[in-house]
């Protein structure tokens, strides 16, 4: 595998958010980029982009979250949730970056492939609260 791998820490909830606001936007006929979607929610050109990196520790707030459903239609804020309550809280997700050339990316494509999620421990779980375990970490190929 070829690319940059990394690893993030991140609440389960907030990666399946992230990931359900994106696949709305990728699947919005026609087609609606990050700067659009931020403009038309008005929060700031790079809110978006800044959310769907994962190297970046932003993220939806209600507030957003309730610009996002009504922009989308949504019929309730429960289209955004999973039907289910997620197994986890905190995981440890490993990511490749997917080299793209300008011009020949495809909107539907994620920039990142996952290669693992992992629940973290009880330990690391105190780290984190602890402040004492990183949010992003570059591993070595």
């Amino acid at each position: 595998m070829k690319g940059e791998i990394f690893e993030i820490i991140i609440l389960q909830l907030d990666y399946h958010l992230i990931e359900k606001v994106r696949e709305l936007r990728v699947r919005h006929s026609p087609y609606i980029s990050m700067l659009r979607l931020s403009q038309e929610l008005e929060l700031g050109d790079s809110y978006i982009s800044s959310v769907e990196n994962p190297k970046l520790r932003v993220r939806y707030n209600l507030r957003a979250l309730h610009k996002i459903a009504t922009f989308f239609r949504l019929k309730s804020y429960t289209e955004l949730f999973p039907k289910r309550v997620l197994p986890h809280e905190m995981v440890r997700i490993r990511l490749c970056k997917i080299p793209v050339k300008k011009g020949k990316a495809i909107p539907e494509e994620k920039p990142y492939q996952i290669i693992s999620i992992t629940p973290l421990t009880e330990e690391e779980l105190k780290l984190w609260q602890a402040n004492k375990l990183p949010y992003l970490t570059y591993i070595d190929q």
